[in-house]
């Protein structure tokens, strides 16, 4: 690949940039999800009933070959309660990561997509290490944020929501 394309595939600073359109999403098993989490997400590995991994999949269109796995999305199973008289069902989208040194634009949405077309969720709900990021993903991608909670030691999440169905 030529240098300029590695260079306009970078960010400001210098991680690489792949899109998401670049890519698809399939399943991944644990064991794939572990690895990579283990290694990428601050936080480490985390359970999941429902793991997505996003490929490259176009030559020429990211710095990256093509089948090089570039992120990965973990949602938990349903809880359900009854509102309203009609029982909703919420999911947790518990862990997302990126490969170290790499920006994947729009990759969280590519994600959710997948999850809401193989689940059809009512809720899905989530939290953003405020020490790390405000969250603003999660308001691109329609979710509200419901509040924060500040941990012994001073670490704070602030807590997202996104309502598919109607309920109070």
């Amino acid at each position: 690949m030529a240098v300029e394309t590695v260079q306009a595939n970078m960010t400001a600073d210098g991680r690489v940039r792949v899109f998401a359109r670049n890519c698809e999403v399939r399943p991944v098993d644990a064991r794939t999800a572990s690895l990579f989490w283990t290694t990428h997400h601050p936080l480490g590995s985390v359970s999941c009933d429902y793991r997505y991994g996003l490929y490259v999949c176009r030559e020429g269109h990211a710095s990256l070959p093509p089948g090089t796995l570039v992120a990965v999305s973990g949602f938990s199973g349903p809880r359900r309660w009854d509102k309203g008289g009609r029982q909703i069902r919420s999911y947790e989208w518990v862990r997302h990561a990126s490969l170290d040194g790499v920006q994947v634009i729009g990759g969280m949405g590519k994600a959710l997509q997948a999850f809401v077309r193989e689940t059809d969720p009512d809720d899905i709900m989530s939290y953003a290490d405020l020490s790390r990021s405000q969250g603003a993903v999660y308001a691109r991608l329609g979710f509200v944020r419901e509040g924060t909670k500040t941990f012994p030691g001073g670490a704070a999440s602030a807590k997202y929501r996104l309502k598919r169905v109607l309920y109070e």
